[in-house]
């Protein structure tokens, strides 16, 4: 077990489904000057249709062999390593390609390597030391940095040792990133992290209550919490549940951020995650009404904007699609500002056509 640290959140629940607002709001924040003020649109209807039959396409069963080829690779170089095996270590697939959600060309790849040791975070109202006392935990007598840098240090060593020191750079701040594979194309990120425990008493209940997500400590001593196991089911039945449209969708407005930049339109990203948790905030019936791309794509987009731009809306209403962690919640690398012009921007990009 590791240190323990409150969780200021709010937890969601698996499997109850993002709560929604009515399905008409009056005055939302700037959204009748961003809806009434649209460009022209830089192509037709026809035009934007064939792009987002396109877009919406994930890659090739050949080019889904090329890009696990280089995980597949790399998980059997770190599986051979003794230090890791004698830690208890597990490889596990993670990110948009695994999710589904990648892009055609977008060849990344996750692979985490998962530690044992417990980060422990309680939700608001859970007594550190009687959870402890209900769970069985004790301390490890090791400090997570430690183990976080002996981890990193090996998996550098044992990666550079097989594929080339220029193959792999491990100066990013997470990931250390793996290049050069033969057979495959684009890139691995191999992620070292921590279980994480989160603990929490449902409502109307005294039992305490864990999650298990992942706990990730950068080499500037900061921590990323995710729960990338929630984020796969709950994915997978969002896509059942539109008519396998969701991650359609997630793909056509990743492929639009693209385009946008290409045109002008924005100069900065936000990254690909918030893009698949803003259209996952979208009611289902929105994804399956009968009509062309263009007009669903619209709709989903405005309705996502809708939805984060109510007056007095509580940034710890929604949750990523983890169901679990808060989307607009103080420890993420984005805001719902940011979103909000995210979206609005990608609406004026379709423009009215």
């Amino acid at each position: 077990m590791g240190d323990f640290d409150k969780w200021n959140g709010g937890i969601f629940g698996l499997g109850l489904g993002i709560p929604q607002p009515a399905e008409s709001a009056n005055d939302l924040i700037g959204l009748g000057s961003i809806l009434d003020s649209l460009n022209e649109s830089v192509r037709r209807r026809n035009s934007w249709n064939d792009r987002f039959t396109h877009w919406e396409k994930a890659e090739s069963t050949t080019e889904t062999i090329a890009i696990e080829r280089g995980r597949s690779v790399v998980q059997g170089i770190l599986e051979n390593n003794r230090s890791l095996a004698s830690e208890g270590v597990r490889f596990v697939p993670q990110g948009s390609f695994t999710n589904r959600t990648n892009v055609r060309n977008e060849a990344d790849i996750d692979l985490r390597v998962q530690h044992p040791l417990l980060r422990i975070e309680h939700e608001a109202g859970v007594d550190p030391a009687s959870a402890s006392n209900a769970y069985g935990y004790y301390d490890a007598g090791r400090t997570y940095a430690q183990i976080a840098g002996d981890m990193r240090s090996t998996i550098a060593t044992e990666l550079k040792a097989s594929l080339g020191k220029t193959n792999v750079d491990d100066s990013g701040k997470k990931a250390i990133r793996v290049k050069g594979v033969t057979g495959s194309r684009g890139e691995v990120d191999v992620v070292p992290c921590f279980t994480l425990h989160h603990i929490y008493i449902p409502q109307g209940s005294f039992q305490y209550e864990r999650i298990e997500g992942v706990a990730i400590l950068g080499s500037d001593g900061s921590w990323t919490l995710n729960y990338p196991d929630q984020h796969i089911t709950n994915g997978r039945l969002k896509r059942t549940t539109t008519n396998h449209q969701f991650k359609r969708i997630v793909r056509i407005v990743k492929r639009m951020q693209s385009d946008m930049i290409d045109h002008g339109v924005i100069t900065e990203r936000v990254p690909s995650f918030l893009v698949e948790c803003l259209v996952y905030l979208v009611e289902d019936h929105h994804f399956v009404m009968n009509e062309d791309r263009y007009d669903r794509v619209k709709r989903i987009l405005k309705r996502s904007l809708e939805i984060i731009s109510q007056p007095g809306l509580n940034l710890n209403y929604y949750p990523e699609i983890n169901g679990i962690k808060p989307l607009f919640g103080t420890r993420q690398a984005w805001t719902v500002e940011k979103a909000r012009w995210f979206l609005a921007s990608a609406i004026r990009h379709l423009g009215d056509c």
